[in-house]
């Protein structure tokens, strides 16, 4: 199943069809992801390099959305799971141990705990090869305002709001 985008597909559509195809579309649960799902698009001629990829919960509601633009997306997502507490990043473990755990945060055991938790939380990429990492920022910002993740740190104000019926790629332009 694809759960691949490549954001040339979206770029005419509406920020409500675009909403409603991500909504809809095949997560791969986090489970069942393997490094190769990580490397080439669905038809196996491109790279997967850059763009913007998600994290859904059990629920399908979009936790976390983040941005590849100048790694892989095999080696971003090895980033988002540092197995310590020390691990100095921000990631989406992280973010789910502090939600699953939240008295126990800082304790190695709640990492593992929560890793053999999550197995049923799902990933979906957005290809955005040769579109430039000022590109991908916006991407991940419309994302970001779109659904509002709670598990991201920095996220765009509030206030900032997408009307429906905006074509994508005009928004991505501003």
């Amino acid at each position: 199943m694809n759960f691949k985008f490549d954001i040339d597909d979206l770029l005419k559509l509406s920020v409500k069809e675009v909403k409603n195809i991500i909504d809809s579309g095949y997560k791969c649960p986090l489970k069942e992801l393997k490094l190769f799902d990580l490397l080439l698009n669905e038809k196996g001629d491109t790279a997967m390099r850059h763009g913007v990829y998600m994290f859904f919960n059990e629920d399908n509601q979009c936790i976390y959305v983040g941005k590849c633009s100048s790694s892989h997306f095999a080696h971003r997502l090895g980033g988002h799971f540092g197995m310590s507490p020390l691990y100095g990043m921000n990631t989406f473990l992280k973010g789910m141990v502090k939600e699953l755990h939240s008295k126990d945060k800082d304790k190695y055991e709640s990492y593992v705990q929560t890793v053999k938790e999550i197995g049923d939380c799902s990933y979906l990429m957005i290809n955005a090869n040769g579109k430039g990492k000022k590109f991908i920022g916006e991407l991940e910002k419309l994302f970001q305002i779109m659904y509002r993740p709670k598990l991201n740190v920095r996220m765009p104000a509030k206030n900032k709001t997408l009307q429906d019926k905006a074509v994508f790629e005009s928004l991505l332009r501003n």
